[in-house]
């Protein structure tokens, strides 16, 4: 399978995800989101492939207008989704950076996370030819993505705190990598 009908397959998968795991008051913005992944799937299967990491202008297009409508309003999932999706053509992986906590319990939670969505790539579930392992892998990520999406504006507030004015991040040593509740007493 080529990346061209790889991004349309997770596109398609996408599209099942958004439709089932997507909160919104307005569930008439979930299913045209819905359409939008699976109208960007079907331009993906029409192109010819062209170079590696190379976007064809129409499929950058709907990407971008995907990942607009995507962003545009909160369903509780990230437009990560979009880049997880087609990541297959461009090479990209949306970044997750570090968010430079200045407290231990925000540092921590940004360690997981990371930790978390790392454990997904690096095990390749989205490489997967089983449909419902990709399904499982492209959801994980959305919601990961979305969790430190929060976190990160709980980071701001905690950072701009006048008493953490200054300070640097905090950095876990390796014992405080492990989850408080495996520590041993």
């Amino acid at each position: 399978m080529n990346a061209y009908a790889t991004a349309a397959r997770r596109l398609m998968i996408a599209a099942d995800v958004f439709g089932a795991r997507a909160h919104h008051e307005h569930r008439s913005l979930i299913d045209l989101v819905t359409a939008g992944f699976r109208s960007a799937a079907g331009a993906f299967e029409d192109i010819a492939p062209g170079a590696p990491g190379d976007l064809p202008e129409e499929l950058d297009d709907a990407v971008t207008a995907l990942k607009d409508v995507v962003g545009a309003h909160d369903y509780r999932l990230s437009a990560a989704l979009v880049g997880y999706a087609i990541e297959p053509v461009t090479g990209e992986v949306p970044p997750m950076e570090a968010l430079g906590a200045v407290g231990e319990q925000l540092a921590r939670e940004d360690f997981d996370l990371q930790k978390r969505r790392n454990t997904v790539l690096h095990h390749r579930h989205l490489d997967s030819a089983d449909d419902e392992i990709v399904r499982w892998a492209l959801q994980a990520l959305a919601t990961i993505h979305y969790k430190h999406e929060r976190l990160a504006a709980a980071v701001d507030v905690d950072n701009g705190r006048p008493c953490n004015q200054g300070k640097t991040a905090f950095h876990l040593v390796p014992a405080q990598r492990q989850h408080t509740g495996r520590r041993s007493a």
